[in-house]
């Protein structure tokens, strides 16, 4: 008994022996493990915390670039750089150092479009949103949004106003979010439209001008019954945006690539509007993938669907529409015969909303049915020279 006992005991002291040591190197690369995980994560916050900040500096002046150098912050220190990353764009690259220890992060920032909207609005005109309106994309109005019990739209993108819903509590299926008290006002001009035709684009100083595209092509002319010509858009506007002032603009065609195209002038049907003769497209639909053609109809005025055999038997618009005084509306709306769907592939920001056509009940008596989808490639690009809210976004955030 005594000798099993002793057995024993050798036994335990041998594989204690033996074990002891590795468990002491396991306890200790635990130690170091939780060490290093804290100190990098230390170093990260850091990082995070001073992109925010820096970011924040861009928000506050968007000609901010001075950076931060060795900053004291959380028991370590942080450096920024900020320069200008392509056209328009902010890249932002944040140090975090704790110890011996460093992370980057990077954030991209560009200015804030109102292409960025599926729908804009300053004024809904008492229009209510009703069961059966579907709306993908961000969507933003400065007024009441009206929306009568027991209706219940449904809305993908976040959804911002300004003066909240009517009544408060509403069946409105909000599945990308919402928020009210948001002040996003339309601007008082469109001079950087303006000014980038008068750069390095194209400028029709007066009368009316008719624009059809083909593919990278586009032919144009002045008047009704005037000489056409036609030339390559990067000929005929180098940077793609295209102004007729004091004038109205008809268009249709396929587009390839990037075109914006401008009307200003007085308010009403004298000038400052665009007319949608006839279909005008992508060349590739992006819904497909891979098309870098993007469209922007921007007027002082509104965009109206001509009443004309061409539009009698539907209409399509690939592209995101600017109003500023008025919105997008079909010609002759509560008289012309049933027209239709008009299709929009894109978005709108108007300050109206306008209507396209009549009903009774379920039934279309003048004018068109809707059919709006949103563009993605909205949320982080837009057509050249289309209007900003005056505000910086990131669009990258990479840790």
């Amino acid at each position: 008994m005594g000798k099993a006992s002793l057995l024993i005991v050798l036994g335990f002291s041998l594989v204690f022996g033996i074990v002891a040591p590795s468990l002491n190197r396991t306890a200790n690369r635990s130690t170091e493990n939780f060490l290093h995980y804290l100190k990098t994560t230390q170093a990260h916050d850091i990082a995070t915390s001073a992109a925010n900040i820096a970011s924040n500096q861009v928000f506050l002046d968007p000609t901010w670039r001075t950076g931060y150098n060795n900053v004291p912050f959380s028991g370590g220190t942080y450096t920024v750089t900020a320069q200008d990353y392509g056209t328009n764009r902010i890249k932002i690259v944040a140090t975090g150092n704790y110890q011996s220890y460093t992370q980057n992060v990077t954030v991209i920032l560009q200015p804030s479009s109102f292409a960025k909207f599926a729908y804009y609005s300053k004024v809904e005109g008492g229009i209510n949103w009703i069961s059966g309106d579907t709306i993908w994309g961000p969507f933003h109005t400065q007024a009441k949004m009206q929306i009568p019990s027991p209706n219940s739209p449904v809305f993908y993108g976040k959804v911002t106003t300004r003066l909240g819903t009517n009544p408060k509590k509403s069946n409105a299926k909000f599945y990308g979010g919402y928020q009210s008290g948001v002040n996003l006002d339309l601007p008082a001009n469109i001079d950087g439209t303006v000014n980038a035709a008068k750069s390095n684009g194209r400028v029709f100083p007066t009368g009316n001008l008719w624009l059809t595209f083909n593919n990278d092509m586009v032919t144009w002319k002045t008047s009704a019954t005037g000489t056409e010509t036609t030339e390559p858009i990067s000929t005929f506007a180098p940077n793609g945006v295209i102004l007729a002032e004091k004038g109205n603009i008809r268009i249709q065609g396929t587009i390839r690539g990037k075109v914006t195209v401008c009307a200003t002038g007085s308010s009403g049907l004298g000038f400052g509007n665009i007319y949608i003769d006839d279909d005008i497209r992508y060349e590739t639909d992006p819904r497909t993938g891979g098309s870098n053609d993007m469209l922007g109809l921007v007027t002082e005025n509104n965009i109206i669907v001509t009443d004309n055999t061409a539009n009698r038997s539907d209409c399509r618009i690939d592209a995101t529409l600017f109003c500023l005084k008025g919105g997008l509306t079909a010609e002759n709306y509560n008289t012309r015969p049933v027209s239709g769907t008009l299709y929009l592939l894109g978005g709108m920001t108007q300050y109206q909303r306008g209507p396209v056509g009549t009903f009774s009940g379920t039934t279309l008596n003048h004018g068109f049915h809707k059919n709006y989808r949103y563009d993605d490639r909205l949320l982080v690009t837009f057509p050249p020279a289309f209007p900003l809210t005056g505000s910086y976004e990131i669009i990258s955030w990479l840790e």
